[in-house]
């Protein structure tokens, strides 16, 4: 680690996080990292970390090779780091061979960066695939990424969002634990979130993953604030600026610091071809189409039919997908496709109303969608919740099968708390766990 005493930063870097950094990683302290793999192709990305006085633009070699030693390369390139970029650079590398391990690294000025480690989507076969969410720094270690960077088994990791929190150090979170937030404010502005991501990125266990396995990732709520939608978000407030340019920065930073290939329009909603076996289909429930949550089903509006979680666009794309003739349909989804009732202190049981529940007329599209198929091959993967369910997805949350259009299962957290976190009373815990039982029979595993 850099010495904690030093006291000239002149690196392009937050002072908090100076104690952070690798020195033998030096310029590339955040290491490597890859994504979005598809048959023939994957994005390498990594970050030059460099003194304060460098504005111009740099060039950066890569390698690319199916030994860790490079001794026959497949692929060599050049990219070219600009300070609006934050200095981070991406390489789309195609003409790779399907299902393959590949490794790569970047070059500077003679200084080589890690080498990492990534693999292309199969053609035929089978893969395994590692789903993540809700990774708070603040609120515990990010030992889950360590555990899929070391596991051989795990071809890829899709994460379906809340890969950072936007909260200022102690609002969402343990401090106890020393992994306090930097910059120590809630994050608005393009530097705010840039440096949060360099925070996030400069774990070890994280880096580590990165460096390891491609991620195919999506957004939810808190790469931008809280609960957000189109227009604006709960955690954002009139003497937080214009929640468009919030949003913009929030983007701007996503795209630069993630290993994704961004899209036209910079909608990041996308599929990925797994053979013959799975389309891939990740959603985005946050900010591309969604209009404002409703407080309560008495709310006027609860049932209008233009009410949405997707955007028309969006819906007509994943329409689209629907109807591909893969094995199975899997979606990368950020909220509770199912039913979800939670009790409520002041109405009771009640739906989860941040989650597909918000938006019953729109999810019932959704759902003819999957009915029009014809076929049973819809498995939606989620995350948001901060806990394990296993859930038979019928729009009146029956304990009966037959009016079933698809299955879902939402997966834990990587740090964020949940109930037991919360309350340390076994007991209350066990009848928590009754309630949700008792308001979800068609939820099979909690």
């Amino acid at each position: 680690m850099l010495q904690a005493q030093q006291k000239t930063n002149t690196l392009q870097i937050h002072d908090a996080l100076l104690r952070e950094l690798r020195v033998d990683l030096k310029p590339f302290y955040h290491n490597v990292a890859s994504g979005d793999p598809t048959e023939n192709a994957v994005i390498i990305w990594t970050k030059l970390t460099l003194e304060k006085t460098q504005t111009k633009p740099v060039e950066l070699t890569y390698v690319v090779a199916k030994q860790p030693n490079f001794s026959e390369p497949v692929k060599t390139g050049t990219v070219t780091a600009i300070i609006s970029n934050n200095y981070t650079v991406k390489a789309d590398v195609q003409g790779l061979e399907p299902g393959t391990n590949y490794y790569y690294r970047f070059t500077y000025e003679g200084i080589n960066s890690p080498v990492g480690r990534t693999k292309t989507l199969p053609s035929s076969g089978p893969m395994a695939i590692a789903f993540a969410a809700c990774s708070n720094y603040e609120w515990g270690f990010f030992n889950n990424y360590r555990f899929m960077a070391e596991d051989p088994e795990i071809d890829l990791v899709v994460h379906m969002g809340d890969y950072i929190y936007e909260y200022a150090p102690g609002a969402y979170g343990d401090t106890l634990l020393g992994r306090e937030h930097v910059p120590a404010k809630e994050i608005i502005t393009l530097d705010d979130y840039r440096t949060r991501y360099s925070q996030y990125r400069l774990d070890p266990d994280l880096m580590k993953a990165h460096q390891f396995k491609p991620f195919i990732t999506t957004w939810d709520d808190h790469e931008s604030a809280n609960n957000a939608y189109i227009g604006g978000a709960q955690n954002h407030q009139e003497n937080e600026g214009d929640w468009y340019e919030r949003k913009k920065a929030a983007k701007k930073a996503y795209y630069e610091w993630m290993p994704v290939r961004e899209p036209v329009y910079h909608e990041l909603y996308r599929s990925f071809k797994i053979g013959k076996l799975a389309n891939l289909i990740m959603l985005d429930t946050r900010i591309a189409g969604r209009t404002q949550q409703v407080d309560s089903m008495s709310d006027p509006h609860y049932l209008d039919q233009d009410r949405t979680i997707l955007g028309q666009q969006q819906f007509n794309w994943l329409d689209q997908q629907m109807h591909t003739n893969a094995g199975w349909n899997i979606i990368g989804n950020q909220v509770p496709f199912g039913p979800m009732y939670v009790d409520s202190t002041k109405n009771g049981r009640e739906p989860y109303l941040d989650g597909w529940d918000g938006y019953p007329a729109e999810r019932k599209r959704v759902a003819d969608l999957i009915k029009t198929q014809g076929k049973n091959n819809t498995v939606w993967v989620t995350g948001d919740f901060h806990s394990s369910f296993a859930i038979e997805n019928d729009l009146s949350g029956t304990a009966t099968p037959s009016d079933n259009v698809s299955v879902e299962f939402v997966v834990t957290s990587i740090s964020s708390a949940n109930n037991n976190e919360y309350e340390k009373n076994p007991n209350k815990l066990e009848a928590i766990t009754r309630r949700y039982q008792a308001n979800n029979p068609h939820v099979k595993y909690l």
